[in-house]
């Protein structure tokens, strides 16, 4: 395995900008895919990897929690993404599998994510929850099934939290018939998590590639809104005033923002993409609102037509090393 450069002078916490498919076992499938998003040229939020070697050796030293020197290397990594900013900087903790996100298994709902976790002694309860989390019967009969090794590893993404004024998914192709002419975005108010969670009916756009015109679109029912709470400490979830219900959650330039980016994306990490994406300020933008690529990863719901995932050239293959064992190319920076 290509070394992934370290933070702190230690092996268990990485670069996510670093983080490249061959590196999938040590970071997982969300450090690649940011990796991936990075190298692209995409506003990313700030983040660091905690890897599975520093997974394994909190298995070893079980119950007494983490090591000392693992302590040390993820408080120093939190430290250095803070610096710039003089405050600590909300952040989400999010489990990274090291057999995530493939076109073989995808792991959503099977581990722990937590949002607005600010200062270093949260961020280390956060990842140690997420580890412990790993550990509970429904992730071990999802293994099971899937017939993975028991010894999979579980790295942890640190991200910036982007207070989302709006917040979706995209894919770069129609997920269920497999229509490449087509780029399908669901947006709704919040962070990104009421539209994953299934909590709401998002806002539906699809787009045809070409001529960027709207092929479809349908009015979401968008009752609540996942918010950061002052001082980044927590989120919760708060009723979307009836007003606010009908109308859009994203205006016309930011659907034709969002095209934009799924077409460069396609262009630079291949077909078949499902990307998480959030419109709104976060301490790297000083009160600013920007669009920001939050996950890539390869569609894996099955197509009713001939899919496009995992051949040559698409984005199974770019973005997680599973053909040519290359990085993707193009976008470098």
């Amino acid at each position: 395995m290509t070394e992934v450069r370290e933070v702190a002078g230690r092996d268990d916490v990485a670069v996510t900008g670093d983080c490249l498919p061959e590196q999938v076992g040590q970071v997982g499938g969300k450090a690649v895919g940011l990796g991936s998003l990075l190298r692209a040229g995409q506003r990313v939020p700030a983040s660091f990897v905690v890897t599975a070697d520093a997974y394994r050796e909190y298995l070893r030293t079980q119950p007494r929690g983490l090591p000392a020197p693992l302590r040390a290397s993820i408080a120093g990594a939190y430290a250095a993404l803070c610096e710039q900013h003089g405050t600590d900087v909300a952040v989400a903790v999010r489990s990274s599998a090291t057999v995530e996100d493939s076109a073989e298994a995808s792991w959503a709902g099977q581990f722990q994510t937590y949002l607005g976790v600010s200062g270093a002694g949260d961020v280390l309860a956060s990842v140690e929850q997420c580890w412990a989390a790993a550990l509970d019967p429904h992730v071990g009969a999802y293994r099971a099934g899937q017939q993975l090794g028991a010894d999979a590893g579980v790295a942890v993404i640190v991200q910036e939290l982007v207070d989302a004024r709006a917040a979706g998914v995209m894919f770069t192709q129609h997920p269920e018939t497999g229509d490449r002419s087509l780029i399908v975005i669901e947006s709704s108010y919040g962070l990104g998590e009421a539209v994953v969670g299934g909590d709401v009916v998002p806002d539906l756009f699809e787009i045809n590639k070409i001529t960027r015109q709207r092929h479809r679109s349908r009015l979401g029912s968008k009752h609540t809104e996942h918010r950061l709470l002052p001082g980044g400490r927590g989120v919760q979830a708060v009723p979307v005033e009836p007003v606010r219900q009908q109308d859009w959650s994203i205006s016309e330039a930011e659907v034709m923002a969002l095209a934009d980016m799924a077409a460069d994306l396609e262009a630079k990490l291949g077909r078949g993409l499902d990307a998480e994406w959030a419109i709104g300020t976060a301490a790297s933008t000083h009160g600013e609102e920007a669009l920001f690529a939050l996950q890539v990863r390869p569609i894996t719901v099955k197509p009713r037509q001939p899919a496009t995932a995992g051949r040559d050239g698409d984005a199974i293959g770019h973005i997680l090393g599973r053909l040519s064992g290359r990085p993707p190319e193009g976008g470098a920076r």
